[in-house]
């Protein structure tokens, strides 16, 4: 009979559909509640404005996506990394300080930094959320809150530019949509980064630029590769999956080198890569160039840890494509976000 188990156990009893509706009105309330109440937050930031409509990207104003929970007083474990409340919050002091910066210099514009917390959580958890953004002094403004279900479907509507979360199955499900996405890992020290200056840093190939160089090093070794680096140094690298992201932060520095504040730019990019500057660094730099782009500074480690480096730049986040760099720089102390993009992803699954 339907409700019963095979053998000689108890019947399971169904949720009552009492007990079901009152579970549901209680979430409906707290959600009017946490509504209402972010419905009257007075924040020194315009509203961003639509740049058309689902699938047309900002051209300026662009999202940053924590999926999960990281507004919190506690450590939140999810699969693909942990999260904690220090390493965001710093994070967010520098967004919001680049922020405030432009809204200083461009008080008319609304091409900054927009925030989307994303989280599969259900309705009734926005009360705690709003009262930890509240107690923090963060300006977010956008919720995502999609009881239990796949958060990829909103990147599109909300204009994504990046994605950022702890779940590599959702960052790698964004990557296959075409948007920019990574995997978040916490550093394993603290510690300690700039709130008034924000500090990207990205690997080259496979990040920034396509897998294509990364494909010959793979598949048919190091000479192969410096060959055909050298053969095709005048011909530019197709972009990668955080193209778009550096173009989008180029936009806003050049806002700050309009008003004379290039020496004091809250906005600062840099590329950490791999490659030797003697024999395959030409390409890259004729690509960036190619594509319209600067990057503060450029990194050549011809094959060095890259751990040493970003200790020294201690970047708010650090871009790559393979995970023995992204464990290098967390036993460091440094964030990295792992893309999972190109032909490193299949040696690093077979491995």
């Amino acid at each position: 009979a339907a409700g019963t188990m095979s053998g000689s156990g108890p019947e399971e009893t169904p949720p009552s559909k009492t007990s079901e509706e009152d579970r549901q009105q209680e979430a409906e309330r707290d959600w009017a509640a946490a509504k209402a109440f972010y419905d009257n937050l007075v924040t020194q930031r315009p509203r961003p404005v639509s740049a058309g409509g689902p699938g047309v990207r900002s051209s300026g104003v662009f999202y940053t996506l924590l999926q999960d929970n990281p507004i919190t007083k506690t450590t939140v474990t999810k699969k693909g990394g942990t999260l904690t409340v220090d390493f965001h919050i710093f994070n967010l002091q520098a967004l919001e300080h680049v922020n405030s910066r432009l809204l200083e210099l461009y008080p008319d514009d609304e091409e900054r930094f927009d925030i989307v917390l994303m989280t599969n959580n259900h309705a009734q958890v926005g009360v705690r959320l709003i009262n930890s953004i509240n107690h923090y002094g963060l300006t977010i403004e956008r919720f995502c809150m999609t009881g239990g279900e796949s958060p990829i479907g909103y990147l599109t509507a909300y204009l994504t530019n990046l994605y950022l979360s702890a779940d590599s199955d959702k960052v790698q499900e964004a990557i296959e949509a075409g948007i920019a996405s990574a995997t978040m890992f916490t550093a394993n020290k603290d510690v300690v980064y700039s709130d008034t200056q924000l500090r990207v840093a990205f690997d080259g190939d496979a990040v920034l630029f396509s897998d294509e160089s990364e494909q010959i090093f793979k598949e048919q070794g190091l000479d192969r590769f410096f060959e055909h680096e050298q053969l095709n140094e005048n011909k530019p690298l197709a972009q990668g999956p955080l193209k778009g992201f550096l173009e989008d932060l180029g936009k806003l520095q050049k806002k700050f080198y309009a008003k004379n504040e290039r020496l004091n730019c809250p906005i600062r990019t840099y590329l950490v890569t791999a490659r030797s500057a003697a024999s395959s660094g030409a390409r890259v730099l004729k690509t960036l160039r190619s594509w319209g782009l600067e990057i503060d500074e450029a990194l050549f480690l011809a094959g060095a840890p890259k751990g040493p480096i970003l200790v020294k730049i201690r970047p708010h986040i650090f871009f790559d494509d393979q995970m023995f760099h992204i464990e290098g720089a967390q036993k460091l102390g440094a964030i990295a976000a792992h893309v999972p993009y190109g032909i490193a992803q299949k040696y690093q699954k077979s491995s």
